[in-house]
């Protein structure tokens, strides 16, 4: 019987394992397989590349480098594994070869290319990219001239092609404006559309005598294998339902065999029989020492230059950052740069009432991971401040001297706080956040690093499962991550990880298919970026973080967006993966305040809580996007309006 599936949880629970004890898995949450002609299965897991005897047994670890390596496709011959690679963000394909167990870079890094398929000549390698403006479309690499051409160019998002056992026909799953297909491509022929459907269709792949497709789609109560018979006509039948499918496709050992991942494993099941079997597998990841559990010390903001006197912010509608619905007819009073109370609107005699009518007051945005051109020109500071960004988390040398330069008047801006690499070595200041990065024996080697600045109250961001399991690391970045299955469940694999501690996700979520991503990049916020890009595609599904929403924080850096436009993004992205307006806003408030020891002073408009406010035209909690019409900012306790944070922004721009 399967390890109970954790309906409810990204990471909020995790195993509890003996320090002492080897730990293995037999369980793993989105596992993709393949199998090689002598029945050996290749599979990810943890981020790691995994092979399996035949029939099952102790799966062996294939020492890529990587520290996020997935979807692994035996070569013709099964002298190589092509497979994709987490690389500075992007996803890169890479060959591991058997014969001198190295592993290089196939695919050109400057793009996210991914879902690699090998033609049978073993000289080719067809997958997906996003390299134009047309979306994702089908290109074909050459394995000994790393030669690439592009194979498909229609209008909207092509992928995961399956190259047909001869060779000559190429399918692939096509999604415009809501539809999904899947379709056949022959020389000489017009394309074919196989499937159409309005909800998604995924993984295509052929039975090796070439008389049929399978493929995986999404119905009302989850998702089934589905085949189309290549008859005349055509013949639609569904071969598998019921289980918890993960998004990989069906590897086919002979015409009568099919391997494929779902509950967890990896299952076989005979083309003409009605049950599947487990394929049993454990896969040793090492001992490790239970992690320290990271303190949330509460840390001191650097206040600078703080208003005297005060302000009282009036609108009909307050969302306080810590409940889901709005608080109404309230007054936000502000003395010397903190919040004095938040009272019912009455009358202040003693104090500047600033009322701008129908409007919502937000707590101010935080991103808890975000990135800052080098070096940050004075200019930046009025333009973050009018997307609402009050704080942000960024690794700067400078972050320290910004902070103090937009803390004033003159040249406002969001607070800076200064992230590190794990290797950080300067004992007079103290980061807000520590990265760790690297293969499993790296994590492992930080394991301590780690633990020393969690008993300093510095949260450590790992970014990936693999890292966090041998780091000890609490923070997760969740590029890659997917930290639950397509029916909502994590396994044991993404229990683990949690080391027996909580994990908290940093979102990193945003790209090109977040829904209304197209209208934020046509924005006027974004209009003030001249060299604005559109983020690429880097994921081939949204996740479902619904029941996770409490352990995610808001963090824009994996999206490449500037910040500012990042932090929309990432918005937009988390209420798409299933939180609602008010969760989305509590990872850009109180839960990324509280990652970084400073849910007290950050992410809330309560009382004693640092003067950053948002306001905003429009209802935020029925609809995201409404977030970013900002009209005015409340930073350190002073007020201003977006006009005239533009105007600041122009002129020091004209200085610069």
């Amino acid at each position: 019987m399967p390890v109970e599936r954790l309906v409810t949880g990204l990471l909020a629970l995790a195993l509890a394992l003996p320090a002492a004890a080897d730990i293995y898995l037999t369980e793993g949450t989105n596992l993709s397989v393949d199998t090689a002609s002598d029945g050996r299965y290749a599979t990810d897991l943890l981020g790691t590349l995994w092979v399996v005897p035949a029939g099952g047994g102790e799966a062996r670890a294939l020492a890529s480098g990587e520290s996020t390596s997935r979807r692994p496709r035996w070569s013709p011959g099964d002298r190589e594994i092509v497979y994709e690679a987490l690389s500075d963000g992007r996803s890169e394909l890479r060959l591991y070869s058997f014969a001198d167990g190295q592993s290089r870079r196939l695919s050109t890094p400057s793009f996210d290319d991914r879902q690699p398929d090998w033609h049978p000549d073993g000289r080719r390698v067809a997958f997906t990219s996003a390299r134009g403006n047309t979306g994702a479309d089908i290109w074909e690499i050459d394995v000994a001239t790393q030669t690439e051409r592009q194979l498909t160019r229609q209008i909207g998002n092509e992928s995961e092609p399956a190259w047909s056992p001869n060779g000559r026909g190429l399918v692939y799953v096509h999604e415009y404006d809501g539809l999904w297909e899947i379709v056949l491509r022959r020389p000489g022929r017009a394309n074919e559309v196989l499937v159409a459907s309005d909800r998604r269709l995924a993984a295509p792949s052929w039975r090796p005598d070439g008389t049929l497709i399978t493929y995986l789609a999404l119905g009302e109560s989850g998702y089934s294998v589905r085949m189309t018979i290549l008859a005349e006509p055509r013949l639609e039948r569904t071969l598998i339902v019921g289980e918890d499918f993960f998004l990989s496709p069906v590897a086919w050992p002979d015409r009568q065999s099919m391997v494929y991942a779902s509950n967890g494993r990896i299952r076989e099941r005979a083309f003409d029989s009605w049950t599947s079997t487990n394929v049993p597998f454990r896969a040793r990841v090492g001992a490790p020492e239970a992690p320290a559990v990271a303190s949330r010390k509460r840390r001191e903001l650097l206040d600078v230059n703080l208003p005297a006197g005060k302000t009282v912010i009036r609108a009909p509608r307050l969302y306080d950052g810590l409940g889901s619905r709005y608080r109404h007819g309230r007054d936000v009073v502000i003395d010397d740069g903190r919040i004095a109370s938040v009272q019912i609107a009455a009358a202040h005699e003693d104090a500047i009432v600033i009322d701008l009518g129908d409007v919502t007051i937000l707590p101010g945005f935080i991103d808890a991971f975000s990135a800052l051109p080098d070096p940050a020109p004075e200019s930046l500071g009025p333009l973050l401040l009018s997307m609402g960004v009050t704080t942000l988390v960024a690794e700067s040398v400078d972050g320290e001297a910004l902070t103090r330069a937009w803390s004033g008047k003159a040249m406002p801006g969001p607070r800076v706080l200064t992230a590190a690499d794990i290797g950080f070595e300067d004992r007079k200041r103290t980061p807000w956040l520590v990265t760790v990065s690297g293969g499993r024996a790296a994590s492992d080697q930080h394991r301590q690093r780690v633990r020393d600045w969690q008993a300093r109250g510095v949260p450590v961001l790992a970014e990936s499962w693999q890292v966090a399991l041998g780091s000890g690391a609490t923070l997760l970045l969740g590029t890659g991550a997917r930290p639950t299955s397509p029916g909502g469940h994590s396994y044991q694999d993404v229990q683990l990880a949690g080391g027996g501690n909580a994990v908290t996700l940093v979102s990193g979520l945003a790209d090109a298919s977040t829904p209304g991503i197209d209208t934020l990049m046509l924005s006027r916020a974004a209009s003030r970026f001249p060299d604005l890009k559109a983020p690429s595609r880097r994921f081939d599904q949204t996740p479902n973080l619904a029941a996770a929403a409490s352990s995610i924080v808001l963090g824009s850096r994996p999206n490449d967006l500037p910040a500012g436009i990042g932090l929309h993004a990432e918005l937009r992205a988390l209420v798409a993966a299933g939180l609602s307006e008010s969760q989305a806003l509590k990872a850009a408030g109180v839960n990324a305040a509280s990652a970084l020891g400073l849910g007290l002073d950050l992410g809330r408009v309560s009382t004693g809580a640092a003067a950053d406010l948002v306001i905003v035209d429009g209802d935020p909690l029925r609809n995201i996007e409404d977030a970013l019409n900002v009209i005015a900012v409340v930073r350190n306790g002073r007020f201003f309006s977006v006009p005239g944070l533009l105007d600041r922004s122009n002129l020091a721009k004209n200085v610069d």
